[in-house]
């Protein structure tokens, strides 16, 4: 098996096609009989066969990995989505925010970057502290005024990373609670390897949950089962 991540960017189809060329050379093969596009920019990879959704697509991959999952959470970059599923992948019912960059992979990156930390150190701070402080607003610009201002009152770092942390797993909880979700509670996205907002999350929704291995290709996982499973029938 062939992995690659590599950035998305500002050009999707550059970067689909440097991940497809590494992936190949790392499973030692020259070409594939089928590609799936999904996520962001998946419409500009000039190669695939087919494109499908990231709620498909994570769905079908988690429903392989961890078939018992009810509730599936993902947190992108540019947004976050709660999936209703039984069966090994079958969608039920889903809820998005794509509006709002406040639940999202990029919030957390941006106020990171408000530290000068990476994202997994503003994680690991963020999960060492013991008295949280509420960040309340919702704006990516607001949010950055709100933070700089606690450490300048003497907040500690880990208390202020540890509330956005808290921001975050709050909206996403609640997109997730309108669906009413039933556990097994999976997470998958690369926003999934941190642990603060695994723990987080958990809080909120009153649920363990579960991660599948290499969270970050999930969603790869799946598009790669839906264009297996039609080769097949072909």
């Amino acid at each position: 098996m062939g992995l690659s991540l590599v950035a998305t960017g500002w050009t999707p189809d550059r970067s689909a096609e440097t991940a497809y060329r590494q992936a190949l050379h790392e499973a030692g093969l020259r070409a594939v009989s089928r590609v799936v596009a999904t996520g962001y920019g998946r419409i500009t990879v000039p190669f695939a066969d087919r494109t499908v959704t990231e709620i498909t697509a994570h769905a079908r991959g988690v429903g392989h990995l961890l078939p018992d999952t009810r509730t599936l959470i993902d947190i992108g970059g540019q947004d976050s989505k709660a999936i209703i599923m039984e069966n090994g992948g079958l969608v039920m019912d889903f809820a998005m925010n794509d509006r709002c960059a406040a639940g999202s992979g990029k919030f957390l990156e941006f106020l990171a970057m408000t530290l000068k930390l990476s994202v997994d150190k503003f994680a690991e701070l963020a999960y060492s502290s013991e008295n949280p402080f509420q960040i309340t607003s919702i704006c990516t610009v607001f949010a950055e005024t709100e933070v700089l201002s606690l450490l300048a009152e003497g907040a500690a770092r880990e208390d202020v990373a540890a509330g956005v942390h808290q921001s975050i797993a709050h909206r996403v909880g609640q997109l997730a609670k309108s669906l009413q979700p039933q556990p097994p509670v999976a997470f998958t996205g690369g926003v999934a390897q941190n642990r603060c907002l695994v723990r987080e999350l958990s809080r909120v929704l009153g649920h363990d949950i579960i991660l599948p291995e290499q969270p970050e290709f999930t969603g790869a996982l799946g598009a790669a089962i839906i264009g297996y499973d039609e080769l097949k029938v072909s």
